[in-house]
């Protein structure tokens, strides 16, 4: 927990915000235990369809239709949890059932590698610490996110597009001599531009197109204008946990967004001396997609009776924790009926 820590002052004055929150790590490792214990506790209780493609979703008189192939499920209460890869299918769903919609933001900008003995007096009493920044010139908002003491950096897969993520793990022979968090910059769009995903897929494609997928960079390399290889990342103090494209990120990321990361770079150098070290890498892009936010309720219920939307998919909630609290959420609801 961050309830009164000594780094909430550091940060402060060091134009830097620490959040307050209270984290309860499983690991990357341990989270497979669990969602084979809540299977194990479901399965005679539940029907279960893996694999099964939902192609589309009807209102019927008696209630909602699920169609799955050639197969309809007829149900009264119907929940939806398709997750932002999903957006796309509940922005078709929304449409046709005339639920009111709202543009969301994207989150765009890179997973920094480096040596965990550099935040090794933050993430050992914080564990993960959310941090965050408003640049100089554009006053955007940057943040840590998705902190991982002595983990692995990791490609992420969304809809075909190739980007970057971070995992660590309980075990300790798992676990590496490094650290890994993002770095992501705030993009909220006006009118007349609605689409915020489709923004951020459009630079996680030019990095695929330069790299084959995800690119790597130097700190150094990057400040100095010049494009990372092969033998400087090799001969740096910072071993890559992940096989990346060596490349140059400012051919990818917005200008807007890269200088908001450099800047952040250097503010968490004051509290984290070393983050702005020439051998710290950078790998781009990692982006934070939101879902289009579907009209709801108090109780995440649209305006058709009976018809739940949860999780990621529904725009509300942004994470793991979130999306889970809003599943046991509805079902209390429901129970309560």
């Amino acid at each position: 927990s961050t309830a009164g820590t000594k780094f909430k002052k550091l940060c402060m004055q060091n134009k830097l915000k620490l959040l307050d929150a209270s984290v309860r790590h499983l690991g990357t490792d341990i989270n497979y235990v669990v969602l084979e214990n809540m299977y194990a506790e479901l399965k005679e209780k539940v029907e279960f369809h893996f694999n099964s493609s939902v192609d589309d979703l009807e209102a019927s008189s008696d209630g909602y239709r699920v169609i799955c192939g050639d197969t309809g499920y007829e149900c009264d209460q119907c929940i939806v949890s398709v997750g932002r890869s999903g957006s796309k299918w509940m922005e078709k769903i929304c449409e046709r059932l005339d639920i009111s919609t709202k543009s969301n933001r994207v989150d765009l900008g890179v997973r920094v590698e480096l040596p965990a003995v550099i935040f090794s007096h933050l993430t050992d009493e914080l564990y993960e610490s959310k941090i965050v920044y408003r640049t100089e010139k554009f006053e955007d908002k940057v943040r840590t996110f998705c902190m991982n003491p002595y983990g692995i950096v990791v490609n992420e897969n969304t809809n075909g597009i190739v980007t970057v993520n971070g995992h660590s793990y309980e075990d300790p022979a798992k676990q590496t001599e490094n650290t890994n968090f993002a770095l992501l910059v705030e993009k909220h769009f006006s009118e007349p531009f609605k689409d915020s995903n489709g923004y951020g897929e459009s630079i996680a494609r030019l990095s695929n197109m330069l790299g084959g997928g995800v690119l790597v960079q130097r700190f150094g390399d990057l400040i100095r204008g010049r494009r990372s290889t092969a033998k400087r990342i090799e001969e740096g103090f910072v071993r890559p946990t992940l096989s990346a494209e060596p490349g140059d990120l400012s051919l990818v990321l917005p200008k807007r967004i890269l200088d908001g990361i450099i800047e952040m770079v250097y503010a968490l150098d004051k509290i984290a001396p070393g983050t702005a070290n020439d051998d710290t890498l950078l790998y781009g892009v990692e982006v934070k997609f939101y879902n289009m936010e579907v009209q709801l309720d108090e109780n995440l219920e649209t305006t058709h009776k009976g018809f739940y939307v949860i999780g990621d998919g529904s725009g509300v909630t942004h994470s793991l924790s979130h999306a889970s609290a809003s599943g046991v959420y509805v079902a209390r609801k429901i129970a309560e009926k």
